[in-house]
């Protein structure tokens, strides 16, 4: 297994810290939260001219057919930033149910999401359990004279309103199906819900009486619901990258911190209680860039190594995160708590981020099975 980063992922990843340090301002970004920026448009348009939606994406399938890696470093660096933008959303989770879906549905829709021409959501949950069994999914679809009549409500639709296109998980019968839906179709009701991480907006979106065509038919799921479960697991590890460069961004805050604030005339990195915390978000952050690197790396085609690597990537790499986004606020002391400072977009994104496809304890419970314990 490669263990350390080639020259060509080197290089994607300082052109991208480069290129976003230069666009990105935290302050900045708290100014566009005041003002209820649903999407950073002018982010938005750096990374589709970038060909960041592309990059994993096999050739004959119209991508530049990099490596998951070399996709996953860019997710690292976003984390890091903390753009208004649906990379994760769309660029991941959406365009991996559309490269899972029919030929028909793949090479037409496909084109328009790596390109950004248009922007996929998810809509797949309905409360906060975050699972999918037909206790937790009350949205249906019924076969009619012309195709499929899709009804139901889903909650927690990133960047739902910003969205061209909803992949949304139904009933049929004693089956799950993801259906495509255009946002902008008839009976299509999309309401703006408040979300914790204010960098990913979040809606809640009814469906009544949709239309559904058998063009727009995107995945029929197994009883394991393993097209859904490899598309999840393949999510997390891009997610736990971002975690990782949201914990990275927390230290560095830190410790610069640390060396210009001044207490009892000197700088509070040189008193030990700083110092132990810095160095303990340090080792948290590099074990976890191991377990998020790892899980990046794994054949996605072997379900049972994906599944446990992602899970395990999700269960540290979020409580690191949220340990880091804590301490940052601690270090920083009074001034870490207040709006002005950035420190708590790191700690929303942290809580948020560690809730995303369940917690952290359910994946260690999901871990535990795998392993039959």
């Amino acid at each position: 297994m490669q263990f350390i980063l080639t020259d060509l992922q080197k290089e994607i990843k300082e052109n991208a810290e480069k290129l976003l340090s230069e666009k990105i301002d935290n302050l900045e970004t708290i100014r566009k939260i005041d003002d209820n920026t649903r999407l950073d448009e002018d982010i938005w348009k750096l990374v589709i001219e970038q060909g960041w939606l592309a990059l994993d994406v096999p050739e004959e399938d119209g991508g530049l057919g990099f490596s998951t890696v070399d996709a996953a470093i860019l997710s690292e660096v976003l984390g890091y930033y903390m753009p208004i933008i649906p990379l994760f959303s769309s660029g991941i989770v959406f365009k991996q149910l559309v490269m899972h879906s029919n030929d028909e549905l793949k090479g037409r829709v496909l084109p328009e999401i790596i390109s950004g021409q248009k922007i996929g959501s998810y809509a797949v949950y309905e409360n906060d359990k975050y699972e999918i069994n037909k206790e937790n999914i009350g949205s249906v679809i019924v076969k009619n004279d012309n195709g499929w009549v899709l009804n139901g409500t889903k909650k927690y639709v990133m960047f739902g309103d910003s969205s061209d296109y909803l992949a949304v998980l139904a009933k049929e019968e004693e089956e799950f199906r993801f259906v495509l839906i255009n946002k902008d179709a008839d009976g299509v009701s999309v309401n703006e819900t408040t979300s914790l991480d204010q960098t990913r907006p979040m809606c809640e979106i009814e469906f009544k009486d949709v239309q559904v065509d058998k063009e727009n038919m995107m995945i029929e799921l197994d009883g394991e619901l393993s097209q859904w479960n490899k598309v999840k697991n393949i999510a997390l590890s891009f997610l736990s990258m971002e975690q990782v460069g949201g914990a990275q961004a927390c230290l560095d805050m830190s410790t610069e911190y640390a060396k210009e604030r001044i207490q009892f005339g000197r700088p509070i990195g040189s008193f030990q209680a700083i110092q132990h915390i810095c160095a303990n978000m340090l080792l948290q952050i590099e074990s976890a860039k191991s377990l998020a690197y790892s899980s990046v790396r794994v054949d996605t085609e072997d379900s049972v190594e994906l599944e446990m690597s992602a899970l395990m990537a999700k269960s540290y790499c979020s409580e690191v995160f949220n340990k880091a986004a804590g301490d940052n606020i601690q270090v920083h002391g009074g001034i870490g708590f207040t709006w002005e400072h950035p420190a708590h977009l790191y700690f929303k994104k942290a809580k948020s981020d560690s809730l995303l496809f369940g917690t952290s304890k359910s994946a260690r419970s999901e871990i535990a099975n795998l392993m039959n314990l």
